[in-house]
Formats: C-alpha cells, structure tokens, sequence
C-alpha cells in the first residue's frame, strides 16, 4: 500500500470496526496501520489531552461568576448592642463587570489551544502510522531473510550429500566432507537466527496496537516493487506545511492569544454589589451599592505582556531552526533514498544474474570434476550473500521512503 494513503488514514483518523487479525490470515500493512491508530497508548493520551484543554477552553470562555454574600453586623453586644435589637443584616448580590475585552480574548486563547492541541495529535497519529510501517517492513524483510536461510540450509544440506557420494567412491578427500558439515551447521545457525529476529520483530510491530504477543503469523508485504518518489523540489515545498511547521506556527498564535488576554487585563474590571440591608432597631429595610476596582493592573499586565513577546520571539527563533534542520534531514534521506534505489538495480540486473551463472558454472564443473568444493562453496556463499544483500537494500529503501514521506506530510486545517 502506498505510504501517502497511509498518511492519510493517520490523518483522517480509522472508520468503522478495526480487523481484530486472526493468527491464520496473513497480517495486511493497512489492518497494522488501522488497529495502532486505533488502539496506541499515545494517541490516547493526545485524545485524552484534546478533551481537556477543550474543556479548560469552555470553563476560561465563561463569563465571571455571580457572587452571592451576606453580612450580620450588631448581633451581639453590650449596652444598646445587648439582645440583637440593634442587629443589622445585609444580603448582596454582585460580579464583576470585565472591561477591555477580556472574555473575547480568554475565548479566543482556548480556541488557539484547542487547535495546538489538535496539530499535535495529529503529527502523533503520523509518527504511529510511519513507526508502525517501519517495523512491518522489517516483519517483511525478516520473513524473506529466514526463507533465504532455510534455502541455505537445504542447499548446504543437498551438497553434504553429494560430497559424501563423492568421497565414497574415493573421488573427494575425506576432509571436503567435514567442510560440507560444517557449512550445513553453519547454515542451521543463520537459520535459527533468522528465526529470531523474525520472532523480535513480530513482537515490536505488535506492540504498536498495545498487544503483549503476536496475533498473527505472517504478513503480506512485496519488497520487490520500488515505488517512484517525488523529486525532492516538490516534496521540500511542502515543508512549510507539515505539522511541525504548522504546530510552530498555532504555538505563536497561541502565544499572541496570550498577549491579548495581557492586554485586557491592563484596564481593570469594576465589581459592583446590590443588596438589602436589615434594620432591626428601625424595623426597615434599605438598598446597598458598592463599587471596587483594583488597583495597579497596568503594571501586572506589562509583565505579562513582556513575557508573551520574549516567547514570541523564541517561537519564531525555533521555527527557523526546524525549517533549516528539516530541509537538512530531508535532501539527507532523499539522497540516501536514491542510493538504496541504485543499489538495489545494481544487484538485480547487474550482480544477482551473474553470481547465479557463476553458481550454475561452477556446479557444473565440479560434477565433472574440473572444480574443487571450496570452489562451489565460494561461489554458493556469494550468491546467497547478493541476495541477503538485495534485501537489506529493498527494507532501506521502503523504511528511507516511509522517512521521506513523515518528513514531507502535509498537516491538515485544525478547526476547534
């Protein structure tokens, strides 16, 4: 499956039922991409994170609160005071009357947090979906590795025989033999190493969707197909709207939001109180009003104020940073990209045909007598060796590709 559709799956988020995956079917890279979007620890933490800073948003954007109080003065005393005759009670009802915009710039503050936030979930949604691709090419990789030992083991195994036939009928020294056992052995353990590093590498791609072991056997993957990548002008025009770039950019905006709340709170807010006081001595009732406002606010918001436009700058300063480093990293795997290319149609068109006559030669030789085992040896050894060799190129490229493309992603508007 083509990485950017990949991409996209991480971007859009998994639709309907995700395949469970039964240890009898082969394991497809779309169900492993799905089932770790689905269920990574990370992503649900950036879920979990998401719905609080929504919820930090609406509590912040909500008006300021009513205040009900109450005051009992002259309750207990001496002389005049004595028996509560003199008691006054006074109920109040009040708030704050915010000037300067303050709420428009708390809600638009939580707006800008919102779509931080959402910027960063999805380059988290990215980065699994492109670590989850990796360790299925190296599943698939792995599997072609251990096919390859297994074929060098049977091949070992079948030329043991026909030294032994050999040195039976006293054509072969006897020590030829022991070599071909040796290689049989030494082939047994490739194998046996190939087993494990297939079995580790199924556990880590497992380990994507939060499962302890494999619930599969196998999967599905072709690292012959190279699939063309974009010319690096195109995929370096795009940088400036990956989400990195874009989590840079709702950081600054962010920020600026923050400077605005700074702003209103340098005109101060004015709390006013209505209430009704009750005179016991009197036996009536009167209207109360009170009017406050703080003091020194202008001096507090200019800190403030400050600080927002220091972090600014730094925003600014980091961005450029990762602009620079990210064009870097990527022309860095492109070329790398190109050079795996290159080696791969070297040993396929160039190299494997040739060590595969080399191999069909010497074979032939040495049934007629006119080569040495170590010399069907060598030339069995290198030939296995080109194609271990053309796979390991064939992974490099896939997972330099998966590299190229997470560098290059394209992040989506974020809307609160």
């Amino acid at each position: 499956m083509n990485l950017r559709c990949l991409l996209v799956l991480a971007l859009a988020g998994t639709c309907g039922a995700v395949p469970s995956g039964r240890a009898a079917e082969p394991l497809r890279l779309e169900e492993a991409v799905a089932r770790a979007l689905a269920a990574n620890p990370l992503l649900v933490a950036e879920a979990a994170e998401l719905r609080a800073i929504r919820a930090r948003a609406q509590r912040e954007g909500m008006p300021p609160q009513y205040v009900v109080s109450g005051d009992f003065d002259n309750v207990a005393g001496t002389g005049t005071l004595s028996g509560g005759e003199s008691a006054e009670a006074t109920l109040r009802f009040g708030r704050a009357i915010e000037l300067g915009g303050k709420r428009a710039a708390r809600q638009a503050l939580g707006n800008a947090e919102v779509n931080q936030q959402q910027t960063l979930a999805e380059a988290a949604r990215i980065d699994v979906a492109s670590r989850t691709t990796t360790r299925f090419i190296e599943v698939v990789a792995d599997q072609q590795r251990l096919e390859l030992a297994e074929e060098q083991v049977r091949q070992a195994e079948a030329t043991r025989q026909e030294i032994a036939t050999w040195v039976a009928a006293a054509r072969d020294p006897e020590f030829h033999l022991r070599a071909a056992e040796i290689a049989v052995v030494e082939a047994e353990l490739a194998r046996e190493h190939a087993e494990h590093e297939l079995a580790s590498a199924r556990m880590t791609l497992a380990a994507s969707w939060s499962a302890l072991n494999p619930d599969f056997e196998s999967v599905i993957g072709d690292l012959q197909e190279l699939p063309v990548v974009e010319p690096f002008e195109t995929l370096a025009a795009r940088l400036p709207m990956t989400p990195e770039q874009r989590a840079f950019l709702l950081e600054a905006e962010t920020i600026a939001a923050r400077r605005r709340v700074a702003t209103a709170s340098a005109k101060p807010d004015i709390f006013v109180t209505l209430g009704v006081r009750r005179l016991e001595a009197l036996n009536d009732q009167g209207l109360v009003m009170s009017v406050s406002m703080p003091l020194g606010s202008r001096s507090r918001a200019a800190y403030s104020i400050s600080e927002a436009d220091a972090q600014l700058d730094a925003s600014d300063a980091r961005r450029d940073a990762l602009r620079f480093e990210s064009h870097q990293a990527l022309f860095e795997k492109y070329q790398e990209l190109n050079h795996a290319r290159t080696e791969v149609e070297s040993l396929r068109i160039r190299m494997l045909p040739k060590a595969e006559q080399a191999v069909a030669f010497t074979r032939d030789g040495f049934k007629v007598g006119r080569f040495s085992f170590y010399s069907l040896a060598q030339a069995q050894k290198t030939l296995f060796e080109l194609r271990e060799r053309d796979v390991e190129a064939a992974a490099r490229y896939h997972t330099l590709l998966v590299e190229v493309e997470r560098l290059a992603a394209v992040a989506t508007e974020a809307t609160p």
